[in-house]
């Protein structure tokens, strides 16, 4: 564990070939800066432009060992970390890494976390997405230096730690990346990746938000009565396409929602949905779309808790907060409101929370967004098992179903060695 009294020094290098994204400047170094015992040191990003990319990371790693600093957190240009990547200092790890998606032989997507192959020869990429989401960090042999932790005892250690492989013919048999994991490991030091904390990795658009965009190829006119347009503020085609098929699998009578918009009146053409709004003008908008088909019904709330909302004055049916009734019961949830804190909204920390109390299905619009990732873990992960994801951009929705008791870690783990042997 680490000591709490002492504040770990993290030296971030940043390898760049000229500006840096916005995303990074303005939204990810300000909240690594604020991350509670870590003092960031900056490098000059122009002191990290430079190739080839080998020579750039072994020049970053003597600066980084002329410093007092504890540990090396280098992160690549094209690379944006979906999380605070600061906080991966509290795992205490020698090496670990936040995967992003890479595009392998074949044109396959893969994320940068690999095992050896079952035949010994070589590596195979792992699903991610396979993991119990109770799982933070996970022991691997190969991990991607896109963003990546390392502690100062491992630089000290090694020598020329990124240094390619190369056959007796001079021919290149692992790049940085890979060379830099087997060599930590032949050094006697372990591998890890983080399961759920990723990184975008953007090209001409972000490898994991190619399934985010609706095209020509998947097209769905559903939404052409009520004439409200497809993403934006709403759901796209492909967030009701994964929304439908588990409310048809599960079959609801009754589902609550929390945010108003377009799936308040798809969801209404094939159930009772009661829809919980912070927006009045919004809800006399929606109201106004309503038709003999939709059994919407629209409550307007504070965004924070039933009983002392401004809006509300009587509230019989909902006494949430302090825990349901058997017949207050949902047979399904949807959270997509209210806006988030970020974009100076109220959050979703008080919907996620009254979620887990009245329903066993629960779906999270926008899940992997940094705000909503943090309340799904703080009310769901271990009285709700994370099924199935409609993808990988931060957009994405998220299907919990409650599991048959709750669990902890050690029990999670004992599970995957039961499965392995």
């Amino acid at each position: 564990m680490l000591e709490e009294s002492k504040i770990q020094k993290v030296y971030l290098a940043i390898l760049n070939n000229g500006p840096l994204r916005r995303e990074m400047t303005t939204i990810v170094i300000p909240a690594m800066q604020k991350t509670k015992g870590v003092n960031v040191i900056w490098e000059n990003p122009n002191k990290t432009w430079a190739n080839p990319i080998s020579s750039n990371r072994n020049k970053i790693v003597k600066r980084f060992l002329d410093t007092d600093c504890d540990y090396l957190l280098m992160i690549d240009d094209d690379v944006v970390p979906l999380h605070n990547p600061c906080e991966m200092v509290y795992v205490n790890r020698d090496v670990v890494a936040s995967p992003a998606l890479v595009r392998c032989e074949g044109g396959v997507m893969a994320w940068t976390a690999y095992v050896p192959h079952s035949d010994g020869v070589g590596y195979s990429a792992i699903d991610l997405n396979s993991f119990d989401d109770m799982l933070d960090v996970l022991e691997v042999a190969i991990v991607g230096t896109g963003c990546i932790l390392v502690k100062r005892k491992v630089l000290e250690t090694l020598k020329a730690p990124f240094h390619s492989e190369f056959d007796e013919d001079g021919i290149q048999t692992y790049g940085t990346d890979f060379a830099f994991s087997r060599k930590a490991t032949k050094g006697g030091f372990k591998i890890y990746t983080m399961v759920h904390h990723r990184c975008e990795h953007f090209k001409r658009v972000g490898f994991s938000n190619i399934d985010a965009w609706d095209s020509v190829n998947y097209f769905d006119s559903s939404n052409k009565e009520y004439k409200i347009p497809w993403g934006a503020d709403n759901i796209t085609q492909k967030d009701w396409a994964f929304i439908k098929r588990y409310i048809e699998e599960v079959k609801p009578k009754r589902i609550l929602e929390f945010g108003l918009g377009l799936s308040s009146l798809l969801m209404s053409e094939i159930c009772e949905v009661i829809s919980y709004a912070t927006n009045s003008k919004h809800k006399v908008e929606i109201e106004a779309k309503c038709t003999d088909k939709n059994n919407l019904t629209i409550k307007l709330w504070d965004g924070r808790n039933f009983s002392n909302s401004d809006y509300i004055s009587t509230h019989e049916e909902f006494n949430l907060l302090d825990g349901p009734k058997e017949n207050e019961k949902f047979d399904f949830v949807f959270v997509g409101g209210p806006e988030e804190k970020s974009k100076g909204g109220i959050g979703r920390d008080a919907a996620i929370k009254i979620a887990a109390q009245v329903s066993d299905h629960i779906i999270i619009h926008d899940a992997g967004q940094m705000e909503e990732e943090l309340y799904q873990r703080k009310y769901l992960r271990s009285i709700f098992k994370l099924v199935r994801k409609s993808g990988n951009h931060i957009a994405r929705c998220h299907y919990w179903i409650r599991r048959p008791k709750s669990v902890t870690l050690e029990e999670v783990m004992a599970q995957m060695k039961v499965k392995k042997g």
